[in-house]
């Protein structure tokens, strides 16, 4: 009846994928890659937040504090990183920035941003 005081239910979610990140992570396009450079190795960004990158490589583990640099695809600029490996699996390396300019971060929001808008775009249907 519409005057009965409503319940509320007490519901917890399940985490999906054991996903810890806080920030969003999106891919890049293809053709328009992020780039992650370490030990004089190139690797593309499978995917990068504000917090982390993931990439493939087979010479990391978990716990590796790794020296790099960052590029992203609108800039002609290099930055550089301090990444932490904080999961493996095969050759799927998740890390965090442990140490990122404040340049850097300030561009890969952007990217980031930029990057979501043209998506909802595409999938939208308008240019």
């Amino acid at each position: 009846m519409f005057w009965k005081k409503k319940t509320t239910l007490d519901v917890s979610l399940e985490p999906r994928f054991n996903d810890h990140r806080a920030a969003y992570r999106i891919a890049p396009e293809k053709g328009k890659p992020v780039i992650v450079s370490v030990d004089g190795n190139s690797f593309d960004a499978l995917n990068v937040s504000g917090t982390g990158i993931a990439f493939r490589a087979h010479n990391f583990e978990a716990g590796d504090q790794l020296r790099g640099m960052l590029r992203l695809p609108s800039e002609n600029r290099v930055f550089p990183v301090r990444l932490e490996v904080v999961a493996k699996q095969k050759d799927l390396c998740r890390c965090r920035f442990t140490e990122i300019h404040e340049d850097a971060e300030n561009l890969l929001h952007s990217y980031i941003l930029d990057l979501q808008k043209r998506k909802i775009r595409q999938n939208s249907g308008t240019h």
